[in-house]
């Protein structure tokens, strides 16, 4: 893993997002929209709904804040 795609540098990137309803694009063409609840490792951890849901942090491509009436969704 190159150091630019460190946990350790990830998870200071991403941290100001923890707790926030976020859009995230993925690098594997994969979007998500729902709330960014931790960083556990290499993972994100997500609540779409009433799912938990895992993603790589070298798989997080953007993130961005949600409008408040968008459904939240993986696809």
């Amino acid at each position: 893993m190159q150091s630019s795609q460190n946990p350790r540098n990830l998870r200071e990137k991403y941290q100001s997002w923890i707790g926030k309803r976020v859009t995230v694009g993925l690098t594997t063409f994969h979007y998500l929209c729902g709330t960014w609840k931790a960083i556990d490792g290499y993972d994100a951890v997500f609540t779409i709904g009433s799912v938990e849901k895992r993603i790589r942090l070298d798989e997080v491509d953007n993130v961005a804040e949600a409008p408040g009436a968008q459904a939240e969704y993986f696809k």
